[in-house]
């Protein structure tokens, strides 16, 4: 049962630590037949302006950040370039060029987001939900959730997966796109943020728009999620949901790249599960260079 694939990861150049060179040769070691490179794709004018670019710029990776489309394709244009410079040199790897994209709800950002995918082409888009919207009123990471009072608290969590559902009921496939699955669905859990409803109704949103669901293996000692066995149970609710699930590492550096993927394959017996990347690339319609 054993994955075949990593698909979710990050460079240096964004937010990794290791060179795209160096990840496909740690996944080859591994054993893995696919990789794709997913660095973060985070447009909005007043990203900048927001509290985590300032953790960004002092931790060194805030390339991350685009407060336009422009912007953003520059930065994945010389990084795809190199990603597909170096397929020749592992014939035996299938490499490919993904994207973490962060939905937003500002007016432009659709046509930023269609202009950019058509200039790129990625082979695949994941969905993502790090910030909140606010408008007017900037723009929120999840870690300010926690750090709200706990009446605006409830108030930002409600509204983050309302926006989560929103993601999940987008499509822009007349347009040529549309997410191929979303990461961090319960990513507020990882600063104990709970607000069991909601996410109960986003994962029946995601389940009747047939959105699948990566289980994210590098929060898995994240003690906010609880024991194991309560991992276990969730992954099962999201697969009784009918839900499709891959796994990921979000490697974020050599040492994470299929970092407790037998531990998911161990709780996760289900015909929703798609370990092997020739079915996955079927389900959800990742293209296979």
């Amino acid at each position: 049962m054993k994955t075949n694939y990593t698909l979710h990861t990050h460079t240096i150049g964004f937010d990794g630590r290791n060179t795209v060179a160096e990840m496909i040769e740690a996944a080859r070691a591994g054993g893995f037949k696919t990789i794709g490179f997913s660095n973060h794709f985070i447009v909005h004018p007043a990203i900048k302006k927001s509290k985590m670019y300032e953790y960004a710029v002092r931790g060194g990776y805030s390339n991350i950040y685009s407060a336009s489309a422009d912007e953003a394709i520059a930065k994945f244009s010389a990084h795809y370039g190199e990603v597909r410079d170096l397929r020749e040199k592992y014939p035996d790897m299938n490499i490919l060029c993904g994207m973490e994209m962060d939905w937003f709800q500002y007016p432009e950002w659709i046509d930023a987001v269609n202009y950019a995918v058509t200039r790129l082409n990625p082979d695949y888009v994941i969905g993502a939900m790090h910030f909140i919207d606010r408008g007017a009123d900037g723009v929120l990471n999840v870690h300010d959730i926690k750090n709200a009072d706990v009446r605006e608290s409830g108030r930002l969590l409600r509204e983050y997966y309302q926006n989560l559902m929103r993601l999940a009921e987008f499509d822009w496939r007349p347009m040529g796109f549309r997410f191929n699955w979303v990461a961090h669905f319960d990513l507020p859990r990882k600063m104990g943020l709970h607000y069991d409803d909601m996410e109960a109704a986003a994962l029946k949103t995601l389940a009747l728009n047939g959105m699948p669901i990566e289980i994210n293996t590098a929060l898995m000692g994240n003690r906010n999620y609880g024991p194991l066995g309560t991992r276990a149970r969730k992954i099962r609710q999201i697969t009784a949901a009918g839900v499709p699930v891959l796994v990921s590492d979000d490697a974020h550096d050599i040492s994470r790249i299929g970092a407790n993927f037998g531990v998911v394959e161990k709780l996760v017996n289900t015909g929703h599960f798609y370990n092997d990347f020739n079915k996955l690339k079927q389900k959800i319609g990742i293209r296979s260079r």
